[in-house]
């Protein structure tokens, strides 16, 4: 089976970051590109992305106890990378064991705005709504929960 077949892609946008560990859901690069684009932050985003990408990648579950990273208190099997700026980008993900091996699979990113109803397609409950649809998803291409 296929990589795309099975939900789940390479880190292609803003740009390749060549992991073995660290993968997107398939729609993921595109909605990422969408909310930089409108943002207007690709460059500054692009740099800490990387870094954050490295972090995970060396850390693994690991990097709860950085800055950037968060374990979802009421959603345990979610995790958060914060991009704390203008634009407050989230980005919601979680381990899963591919064939045994443990793999990160980038779920679905959002613009976190205060102020926002919980029923807004840009708040953080809508987000993990998201993101729970897509762990079901990709549980029924085979991944098992890390």
């Amino acid at each position: 089976m296929t990589e795309e077949k099975q939900g789940k892609c390479k880190i292609i946008y803003p740009e390749e970051f060549n992991s073995n560990y660290i993968f997107t859901y398939f729609s993921f690069n595109e909605e990422l590109k969408v909310l930089l684009e409108e943002s207007g932050q690709k460059k500054n985003f692009s740099r800490k992305y990387k870094i954050k990408l490295s972090f995970l990648e060396k850390l693994k579950k690991q990097c709860i106890y950085q800055k950037s990273f968060e374990q979802l208190k009421d959603n345990g099997i979610i995790y958060s990378i914060r991009f704390v700026d203008k634009q407050n980008i989230r980005i919601l993900f979680s381990f899963f064991y591919d064939k045994g091996r443990e793999i990160v699979i980038l779920l679905n990113c959002f613009q976190e705005k205060e102020n926002k109803k919980k029923t807004s397609s840009k708040s953080y409950a809508k987000a993990i709504e998201v993101a729970k649809e897509r762990i079901n998803e990709l549980m029924g291409t085979g991944l098992k929960l890390s």
